[in-house]
């Protein structure tokens, strides 16, 4: 290999290097990356809070989309004072309004069971059925 060949992927290797070390890595970085700030607080129907990436963003009102956790608060927000996040959606009384739906329990590991009476409907693909052994349950 010639030394211009070494010189030219050197330089695309250290670019390469460069390039990926430079992008978020992890949910939270992406997240705030993607959504905008609010311009102005007045706007906001039950007030504005500064979420973890350090950009005004307006409270929930009850029954309306939130995250449970730090990801999820980027993404959809945190509920008012008052209301409690469930199942992705404000519980609680603000002002008369009010938005009522049982919780389910919190999980504590990272993974559903299939006996977990919470979780959704599966839509299994049609060659996955022949070979799931509880397809009789």
């Amino acid at each position: 290999m010639s030394s211009s060949g070494v010189l030219l992927f050197t330089v695309l290797l250290i670019g390469y290097l460069y390039w990926s070390l430079a992008q978020p890595t992890n949910l939270i970085e992406i997240r705030c990356r993607l959504i905008p700030p609010v311009t102005d607080a007045s706007l906001c129907p039950h007030g504005a809070f500064l979420n973890v990436c350090n950009k005004l963003a307006c409270v929930k009102g009850p029954g309306e989309n939130c995250g449970g956790n730090a990801a999820g608060t980027v993404l959809f927000g945190q509920c008012a004072h008052g209301l409690r996040c469930c199942n992705g959606k404000c519980n609680g009384c603000i002002n008369g309004n009010c938005y009522r739906e049982p919780c389910h329990p919190q999980k504590s590991h990272g993974f559903q069971h299939r006996s977990d009476p919470y979780m959704p409907v599966r839509r299994m693909d049609p060659l996955y059925t022949f070979f799931d052994y509880y397809a009789n349950e």
